[in-house]
């Protein structure tokens, strides 16, 4: 294996995720080529930030199951983590969808991006009233150690 096939499907990766397209992540996933799980393309944006900006939830489920994925990557322009995307996403049924996966498997919904926001602060107010229920109350339980 060359450096260019790595690259190449760490590539692919993303563009998996750009078209929610499982049956190409799961190819590039089971080659034995390296593949970097947390790749970033020249924004600092993982495939987890492009599951997430395109609502692919399959992608977004498949790759939290890999050991060392990095749920709380930061990207490189306004400093998000998939958890921000997720939360600020146009559709409040799949930002709740997302927002929840993200949560249960460990994302933080204590950093801030370069704007001093949290994943809460960028919840779309009025249409999102759910999201940012069930985030206060994700919050709230964590705080008080209750799950």
């Amino acid at each position: 294996m060359t450096i260019d096939q790595g690259a190449r499907n760490n590539e692919i990766l993303i563009e998996a995720c750009k078209d929610d397209n499982l049956d190409m992540l799961e190819q590039v996933l089971s080659t034995d080529n390296y593949i970097d799980i947390n790749h970033t393309d020249g924004l600092g944006n993982s495939a987890l930030h492009y599951a997430v900006k395109y609502a692919s939830i399959g992608c977004l489920e498949i790759f939290l199951y890999y050991d060392g994925i990095n749920v709380n990557a930061i990207n490189d322009v306004e400093g998000d983590t998939p958890l921000h995307k997720a939360a600020a996403h146009a559709d409040p049924e799949a930002a709740l969808d997302m927002v929840q996966i993200l949560v249960g498997k460990g994302a933080s919904m204590k950093i801030q991006n370069k704007l001093n926001q949290t994943p809460l602060d960028v919840v779309p107010s009025g249409t999102h009233a759910e999201v940012k229920s069930w985030m206060e109350t994700a919050a709230l339980s964590a705080k008080t150690g209750s799950a």
